[in-house]
């Protein structure tokens, strides 16, 4: 019978296969890496049509614009309305002015050509090189096509990047959600409004912090008269959608006697502002925001105070502190330690709440994201004003695992978990594997007292 192995003996082959395989594995991840990087160097993106026209609504002058033609497509038209191209600087009798025709049809990821066919519905003729268009002329790169003396130029595609980046603007789903293009135009309009969502949840979580530690100790006094409409306050709040508390406040509060005469005492109310917001927009917003979130942290610092032993208390009081004293150097700081994680979850909410003031005209994130996609039809600014969003929602998600993970193993649990980092189950692990040695060592011991 062959000898058995030990637990400390290595196996023959194993790390030399794991050494394997991971290297094999690199290999292969390089290589693909290395043909994509060559693919999209050397390749050749779509054809494009070069034109200028006016400006979009809430902009003036003209802007230099780029049509990039889909490789399913076999047709494209230039005119002034309801067409493929829009040289609205051209002057015209009706909309169509020319049509580009690729030929053979479908050969958009071949090598087709384009023809051009002149319309003739503008006052001059349409020309092509200076010249006049002849029936069935070809189009080729760097082509000029003048249109109603407004010129079109024909592009035969871009190489490298560029043109992998033409090929992704081509694409009818990757532009409506993705454009490139549009996420450049609408990454300084987003980033403008970006310290407006983040300064009011600032100010308004900082405005709810004592607004919810009153409520706490209302709910939890004893007598009814600041027991029963803490709660039916926080009952309401929290019982209704936020949504609606801003229709109340935004709508309803305007039409009070009292807030029409404060305007009319102080107009700076509805003066312009910080970031060019109304201070009219602000103290509503303010007000909307920092009372729902203290009905949500009256509960978060009442159940933390509650979790604390009532031996706490108790202890401070033996030693001569006043109940104030020992709520505010005992209980108060053991509660925020505890609930520390909470509070932080519900300023992430309460960040993401604020997309719903673009309902109410405010000039956040949202509404800026919504006037750009309502100006190109396009969604792409709404991808844009999520990845704000993610920029503080995701870091703020990862730092209040790791504060509940803390809290955890310093209240005699935590087990290693996958939302942990890497640090905390290694630990972990030690820990187990230390424990796993002492038992073994202390049975060992035991066995061999009972053996003497």
């Amino acid at each position: 019978m062959p000898p058995a192995l030990s637990v400390s003996e290595p196996i023959v082959g194993g790390p030399v296969s794991s050494r394997l395989r991971n290297t094999l594995g690199y290999t292969a991840f390089a290589i693909v890496v290395v043909v994509l990087a060559a693919l999209l160097l050397t390749m050749t993106g779509p054809e494009r049509v070069l034109y200028e026209h006016n400006a979009r609504r809430g902009q003036s002058g003209t802007v230099d614009d780029v049509y990039v033609i889909s490789p399913l497509r076999d047709e494209v038209t230039i005119g002034t309305a309801s067409v493929n191209v829009v040289t609205d600087l051209a002057e015209m009798d009706g909309n169509l002015a020319a049509t580009l025709t690729r030929t053979p049809a479908g050969a958009g990821l071949g090598k087709g050509i384009w023809v051009l066919e002149a319309e003739e519905t503008s006052p001059t003729p349409v020309l092509l090189n200076g010249d006049e268009v002849a029936s069935g002329a070809e189009v080729a790169d760097g082509d000029v096509i003048t249109v109603g003396g407004s010129d079109v130029i024909f592009d035969g595609g871009r190489t490298g990047i560029p043109g992998g980046l033409d090929w992704w603007e081509a694409g009818k789903l990757s532009h409506t959600y993705a454009s490139p293009k549009i996420l450049v135009e609408a990454f300084p309009v987003v980033l403008r409004a970006f310290p407006v969502s983040l300064v009011a949840v600032l100010m308004s979580f900082a405005l709810a912090i004592p607004g919810g530690l009153m409520l706490a100790f209302m709910k939890m006094a004893k007598t009814p008269w600041t027991r029963v409409p803490a709660t039916l306050y926080v009952d309401f709040i929290r019982g209704t959608p936020i949504f609606l508390q801003i229709l109340i406040v935004f709508f309803g509060l305007t039409l009070l006697p009292w807030w029409q005469t404060l305007v009319t005492t102080f107009p700076v109310i509805n003066a312009k502002g910080l970031f060019g917001v109304d201070n009219s927009m602000w103290i509503r917003a303010l007000v909307v925001l920092s009372f729902n979130s203290a009905a949500y942290l009256a509960e978060i610092f009442r159940a933390g105070i509650q979790s604390i032993s009532k031996g706490q208390m108790e202890a401070a009081r033996s030693l001569g502190m006043t109940t104030t004293a020992a709520m505010t150097f005992v209980i108060i700081p053991q509660t925020v330690r505890r609930i520390l994680p909470t509070m932080m979850s519900e300023f992430i909410l309460l960040f993401k709440d604020t997309a719903l003031f673009a309902a109410v005209g405010m000039g956040e994130m949202v509404m800026r994201a919504r006037e750009v996609a309502s100006s190109t039809f396009n969604v792409s600014p709404y991808l844009l004003a999520a990845g704000f969003y993610l920029v503080i929602t995701i870091p703020l998600g990862r730092f209040v695992q790791q504060l509940e993970n803390r809290l955890a193993r310093s209240e005699g649990g935590g087990e290693a978990t996958f939302e942990k980092s890497t640090e905390d189950n290694m630990a972990a692990v030690a820990a187990k594997k230390a424990a796993a040695e002492a038992a073994a060592l202390q049975r060992d011991a035991l066995q061999g007292r009972e053996q003497r």
